[in-house]
């Protein structure tokens, strides 16, 4: 059956235009009326299997992996089973290529000579039959068996929508493949080779399973109280006092009465209610007074609140309206949904950070503005208050720009047109329709409505355009303008033109295009960027809410042939990849507009190119009245005083090296030359990371095998270096880590989560990757808890060192993880939230079943080999083939494991 995302309740009008119509909007034909091409797509089922993951023990493979040009010399094998459902194709039927995606550079086909493999560009690759193809006969399974760089660990890796394109041209996409459900696609990781999840032979990670996970949620975790789990609110106040008051019942629902705060916040906190079903019903409703009173707190910052909760009312005193706002919610922070009550307390509260942070990309995969607004409110609900908004990338340009249409009619869609004037080329498993959320993007009404939607409830919008790395669809788009225009108006083609016409560098960026990055040396990417910047800013002055920061992305603006896991062929080293020596320059080498710039002496050489472009963007941002720029911290590595070289007053980088990296050391050193931290660690706040070792688990894992939303909680973004003590690195390893000096400290802002989307393919997906880690995040951004070490310079941490409290890590988790299980998860539920529902632990101990969940108040479920049961009391194990959990509202089951 063909599954696809389900747009009709998306009210975006500019959402989807098809570049093609579907293969499946067209009845099929009968069987012999069709080409090769058509009964391929309409007949054959695919799998995708891993065949070995590399782990550096088999010598001939890493010698092949050298010899074709893989990364470290560092390759694995998979197979893609082409299975014929449907008449036979003959070997006189050639005249067709199959198209399909892979997030790993596809190197070799290993076990046929009848097709020739080639990479059209990032992750499209194609296989196209030769004359010794000698036809797949009808029930048979043809194997294509490939040599791809890296490793692929999770099941994620794979991508779905593989098409074959006649010889005219047309794509047929192969409609059992027409999906974002993998399962039927996608083979056990482990299928071929036991420690196939391994991603080298000393990987000391450790294989969930039900028992490993039974531990895991077992070792530390304290039992909680009822009154205590009550009173909790999330993210934690910096002071509560729980009285030993009766609970207060909200059978007649929360009267607000709000002075002070715009009709916006109040309109956010009345739909709030309305969700958790706790609208005001009559005279006898809880009250609840709002004021705001700057002169009731003494150098309290922005954001600070007091709350009294008693039995004949509430009172909010907010030091502004985001005090106020941010005191309502600790309200129903502590609302028991089911049981309809409230604790008596008392709270005084600020927040630790002013960047309190969450951003989504939707340039690799679009998401809808349902899911953005969703996203919203529950940012609100948990005091986050900066959305970075990932507007483009490679993959795609998502927000309509006036006067530049292109970027949307071209640069916002995915199909199949390898010229690319009518879109950009598939990507992601976006196969070769424009009926996915490959492509989209956001008028600019939407765009000022999500302006509103997030003023309203306190949050700064701070949208990013990454450059001049990751601009691939903007590239594309204006070389599709410039050949619209060339020949009628010269002077307007080429006043967007984004690149150098006669640089002709060879280079590989980190998502393997060979040309997504934008030159930095002409001034027509200068006139684009205003333009872009002009254009924003008046859609932030239409939505009254005025453009206060520009993050221009900036990193990965490399060739990644040029790294030391590559060499010039043949070479020596059996730990590095052959290439060729033009294939290792640096970006731009080539380019007669850089060449004049170098020796005009305004840059020194090539790889100052980057800032550059950093210091000119922030001319623009900074002559557009923009008081803030931001970046990638690899866009400004080289910058040695910010104040001095970039024109914009305030200036920060989110700092997202791995900790086990020397991301800590990194984030010191952009202190120490001038800029603004804010946190944003991968290996800790990424949440596109697995969040377990299982390959079923969705997520990129270069920085981290997994990021649960324990992992999450535990981290100290002011003393990042004890998080060595707590965690191991990707492969389950020790590593060590150095405290700064107690002023580091006053250079971080805050923290951020990321949610970046190549493998995040839909809104169902945006919301199981983000919840519900994103309160463990809200918890450590507004909150700092006591087992956070002061800095003290050159402190040495490491997995022996026995510097962190971890007893009072281990109570403070508890404490959160009873409140997220017994409350906040049913109130992510009635918001429609379909955050991830635990696997369970599970062992058997006397014959019984015992289970155990990261979080309390969860149903888990056993399955006795025909129905699905409550496991409630002992249950004999005999009886008990698996098991999973329910949501907290009963209406959805997570992932089952077997005992």
């Amino acid at each position: 059956m063909r599954r696809i995302p389900l747009f009709a309740s998306l009210a975006l009008s500019t959402l989807i235009a098809s570049c093609a119509e579907p293969e499946s909007s067209q009845p099929p034909a009968a069987d012999a009326q069709l080409s090769a091409p058509e009964r391929i797509a309409a007949n054959f089922d695919v799998t995708q299997e891993v065949l070995l993951n590399f782990q550096g023990v088999d010598d001939a493979l890493r010698a092949q992996c050298k010899q074709a040009g893989g990364s470290a010399a560092t390759c694995s094998t998979y197979r893609i089973s082409l299975i014929n459902n449907g008449p036979a194709v003959a070997a006189d039927e050639r005249d067709w290529t199959l198209y399909f995606h892979s997030v790993r550079r596809s190197l070799a086909l290993l076990n046929t000579d009848a097709f020739t493999l080639e990479r059209v560009n990032g992750d499209l690759h194609r296989l196209i039959p030769n004359e010794r193809f000698t036809g797949i006969g009808s029930g048979e399974t043809l194997q294509l068996d490939l040599l791809a760089e890296s490793w692929m660990q999770f099941e994620s890796d794979f991508q779905p929508r593989l098409f074959v394109v006649d010889g005219d041209g047309a794509p047929h996409i192969i409609r059992s493949t027409d999906t974002d459900d993998l399962s039927d696609i996608v083979l056990p990781i482990t299928k071929n080779h036991p420690d196939n999840w391994k991603r080298v032979a000393e990987d000391a990670n450790t294989l969930a399973t039900a028992d490993s996970r039974f531990q895991q949620f077992t070792a530390d975790v304290e039992a909680v109280d009822a009154q205590e789990w009550r009173g909790r609110i999330i993210p934690q106040p910096a002071n509560v006092q729980l009285t030993d008051a009766p609970l207060i019942q909200l059978d007649a629902g929360i009267a607000l009465q709000a002075e002070g705060l715009d009709a916006g916040s109040v309109a956010a906190l009345q739909q709030r209610l309305a969700t958790l079903q706790l609208s005001a019903s009559g005279d006898e409703a809880y009250g609840v007074s709002v004021t705001i009173d700057p002169g009731a707190f003494s150098k309290r910052p922005a954001g600070a609140y007091r709350l009294n909760v008693a039995e004949q009312g509430a009172e909010v005193v907010g030091v502004d309206a985001s005090g106020a706002f941010y005191g309502v919610q600790s309200l129903l922070a502590l609302v028991d949904l089911k049981s309809g009550s409230l604790p008596q307390v008392v709270v005084d509260d600020a927040p630790r950070f002013p960047h309190r942070g969450m951003f989504v990309d939707v340039g690799r995969n679009f998401h809808s503005k349902e899911v953005i607004l969703k996203l919203l409110d529950q940012m609100a609900a948990y005091k986050l208050n900066r959305f970075h908004f990932h507007l483009s990338d490679d993959e795609g340009w998502r927000l309509e720009i006036p006067g530049l249409p292109e970027l949307t009619e071209i640069g916002s869609q995915r199909c199949f047109d390898l010229e690319e004037n009518r879109c950009l080329l598939p990507q992601l498993g976006s196969g070769p329709f424009a009926d996915n959320f490959g492509s989209g993007f956001y008028s600019v009404d939407d765009y000022v409505e999500i302006l509103r939607y997030a003023a309203d409830r306190h949050i700064e919008v701070v949208p990013e355009f990454d450059m001049p790395a990751h601009a691939r669809s903007a590239v594309v788009a204006m070389e599709a303008r410039y050949r619209k225009l060339k020949d009628a108006d010269p002077e307007a083609a080429s006043a967007y033109r984004l690149i150098d016409p006669q640089d002709d560098t060879r280079y590989l960026s980190v998502q393997f295009y060979n040309d997504s990055y934008i030159n930095p040396c002409v001034d027509s990417t200068y006139a684009f960027v205003g333009k872009l910047i002009g254009e924003v800013k008046a859609m932030h002055d239409r939505a009254g809410h005025p453009l206060k920061t520009w993050h221009f992305g900036g990193d990965e603006a490399v060739n990644i042939l040029a790294a030391d896991a590559f060499e010039v062929g043949p070479g020596e080293n059996p730990e590095k990849g052959d290439v060729t020596a033009e294939q290792r320059n640096k970006p731009w080498t080539n380019s007669p507009q850089c060449q004049k710039l170098i020796a005009s002496g305004e840059v020194k050489a090539m790889d100052e190119l980057g800032e550059l472009y950093a210091k000119r963007v922030s001319r623009l941002v900074a002559d557009a009245g923009i008081p803030t720029m931001a970046a990638w911290n690899d866009g400004v590595k080289k910058i040695s005083d910010a104040s001095a070289e970039l024109a914009t007053p305030n200036n920060y980088v989110n700092s997202w090296a791995p900790l086990f990296w020397g991301g800590g050391d990194e984030s010191v050193h952009f202190a120490e030359t001038g800029f603004d931290l804010v946190q944003s660690h991968s290996d800790f706040l990424y949440f596109d990371m697995p969040q377990e070792v299982d390959p079923k688990e969705r997520g990129y894992y270069w920085a981290s095998r997994y990021t649960d939303t324990r992992k999450t909680f535990s981290y100290a973004p002011l003393n990042t270096a004890q998080l060595a003590e707590l965690y191991r690195n990707r492969d389950g390893q020790n590593w060590e880590a150095t405290s700064p000096s107690a002023h580091f400290a006053e250079s971080v802002r805050g923290i951020q989560g990321q949610l970046w989307s190549e493998v995040v393919r839909t809104d169902e997906a945006v919301e199981y990757q983000v919840f519900p880690r994103l309160l463990a995040l809200a918890e450590r951004a507004w909150h700092q808890a006591d087992w956070e070490l002061p800095l003290q310079e050159g402190q040495s941490f490491h997995a022996e060192s026995s510097f962190v409290n971890k007893a009072a890590l281990a109570s403070d988790w508890s404490g959160f993880a009873a409140a997220l299980g017994n409350k906040e998860l049913l109130k992510l539920d009635r918001a429609g939230i379909g955050y991830r529902v635990p696997v369970p632990g599970a062992v058997v101990e006397d014959a019984r079943v015992k289970t155990a969940l990261p979080y309390p108040g969860l149903t888990v479920e056993y399955f006795d080999g025909q129905q699905w049961q409550s496991l409630t009391g002992e249950v004999s194990a005999e009886a008990v083939q698996s098991v999973r959990a329910r949501s907290a509202d009963g209406q959805r089951a997570g992932r089952a494991v077997a005992l």
